[in-house]
């Protein structure tokens, strides 16, 4: 997978909105793109490894980054604290490459439906329970 369909499928999960004002925060988004690449078989290309119990992924902490440097995602500063939207640019990108979140549609929808009513705690124990079942 390429970093245009990368960032695409990352824009479709970010796109969908439920009633937990937890989403999408940066630590909710990483876990479930986790869970995407992980237990959805999305082939994102992710390098995870554990740290402090967790599975982390730096390359994808950078991808994030430059994702919201570049203005397709954007923090927003909300009551619980800051959570990840669309830019202007991410909406652009998801509107020109429907093709793409077509694609991954079904996987980004199972993934969005169970975790955006999980709280955090039980996010990271089921991204825990996803990479050691699956170490990257």
């Amino acid at each position: 997978m390429d970093d245009l369909e990368r960032r695409v499928v990352i824009l479709s999960l970010v796109a969908r909105k439920g009633d937990n004002p937890d989403l999408w925060g940066y630590a909710r988004l990483r876990k479930s793109i986790l869970l995407l690449q992980v237990e959805e078989d999305v082939p994102l290309g992710f390098v995870f490894g554990m740290e402090r119990e967790r599975p982390v992924s730096p390359e994808l902490q950078l991808f994030l980054e430059r994702m919201l440097y570049d203005g397709y995602l954007l923090s927003v500063e909300t009551p619980q604290g800051f959570r990840r939207d669309l830019g202007e640019k991410g909406l652009a990108l998801l509107e020109a490459h429907r093709d793409i979140s077509n694609r991954y549609a079904s996987q980004v929808e199972r993934v969005f439906e169970r975790v955006r009513d999980m709280t955090l705690t039980d996010l990271r124990v089921a991204a825990r329970g996803a990479f050691l079942s699956n170490p990257s």
